[in-house]
């Protein structure tokens, strides 16, 4: 049997302290299970089991009924993730999965796969989860076979110094503690959405907006740290739909700007870069290959691109690669809470951040 995971490596635990205990915040990607030998398989169990130190916490546990409806959802739902846009967006990389493979039942013919899609998990213990261990159960020609891949949890810390990358009281959401917005894609799982409140702690002017009654609107944006700009885009003069078959045109002549809009990308030193999307076309003050210091312009606030109001789209990754660069979280020197405390990392969806 072959057990591979996304991530690979080690998964990223966004944890906080509350209360005497410990909340640990991750997320698994994707598990594919795969029959590698000549001899059919047949699923009996998968424990993902969750340990603090050495320490066993928890297990999640897919037996019986569960196991098998988890099987074939997976083989109806999951047939998009094998190649193109949605494979790299959602993972990082196209072919983890075979979907001319996948097995709609717990019994796997040579060759056959199936799989488990963004497994989220929330925890509360004494300790930070450092290990996580899925277990897979089954059997072969009459005997029971058990085998296990066990990936390390950490900490991320940022290994250069930034900024937050609009001025004033902002409004961030989307962030990921939610698995319904940015957290379920590869390069987005740590991303922010910004905007900007009034005195009056009001996203806009009036009740029916047009773009400029958004007070964040045309608003600049600032590069977070030096680097050089490694890609851009300028040129796209509206907002998408949300719907594929409506966005498909505009995806066809825009490319991944149908999605983000106008952006930048910013390479900075020590394999970070960060991504800035939605931006108001023609507003980008830097170009492929321009040095950029940190605080310095790099364009407006806009609603461009896959977008539901103004407002900028943030995130920082291990590569600068929109798709297959993975999404990290983000420390800032500069932002305090609304009581006026410094804080590094935003750790909540929805709060209001002030820069300082």
């Amino acid at each position: 049997m072959e057990i591979k995971s996304i991530p690979k490596d080690y998964i990223i635990n966004m944890s906080k302290d509350g209360h005497g205990k410990v909340e640990s915040n991750f997320l698994l990607h994707g598990l594919k299970i795969k029959n590698d030998t000549d001899k059919p398989m047949i699923l009996r169990q998968i424990d993902m089991e969750l340990y603090a130190t050495n320490t066993f916490v928890k297990q999640i546990t897919y037996s019986g009924k569960s196991l098998n409806h988890a099987i074939e959802r997976f083989a109806h739902e999951c047939t998009w993730l094998g190649e193109g846009f949605g494979a790299q967006l959602f993972l990082g990389e196209e072919g983890f999965w075979n979907p001319k493979e996948y097995s709609s039942t717990i019994t796997l013919m040579p060759n056959q796969e199936t799989g488990v899609f963004n497994e989220y998990f929330v925890v509360v213990h004494q300790e930070i989860i450092d290990l996580l261990t899925i277990q897979v159960l089954y059997e072969m020609e009459g005997k029971e076979y058990r085998q296990e891949l066990s990936i390390p949890l950490k900490n991320y810390e940022n290994k250069n110094k930034y900024i937050f990358p609009l001025e004033g009281c902002i409004s961030t959401c989307g962030n990921y503690n939610s698995l319904l917005d940015h957290r379920q894609h590869y390069s987005m799982e740590f991303a922010i959405d910004m905007a900007q409140y009034n005195k009056e702690q009001k996203l806009s002017f009036k009740e029916n907006m047009n773009n400029e009654d958004y007070i964040v609107f045309g608003k600049d944006i600032v590069s977070i740290a030096d680097g050089e700009v490694v890609d851009c885009y300028h040129s796209i003069p509206v907002t998408t739909s949300w719907v594929w078959e409506e966005r498909l045109p505009y995806f066809v002549q825009y490319g991944l700007a149908s999605q983000f809009g106008n952006y930048v990308i910013i390479q900075h030193a020590n394999g970070e870069s960060s991504f800035y999307g939605h931006m108001i076309m023609d507003s980008l003050t830097v170009k492929k290959g321009d040095k950029v210091k940190q605080g310095q312009i790099i364009g407006k606030v806009g609603h461009t691109g896959l977008s539901n109001c103004p407002h900028l789209h943030f995130q920082l990754m291990d590569k600068p690669d929109i798709l297959t660069g993975r999404g990290l979280p983000c420390s800032f020197t500069n932002i305090k809470d609304v009581t006026g405390d410094p804080i590094d990392r935003i750790m909540e969806d929805n709060i209001i951040v002030h820069t300082y």
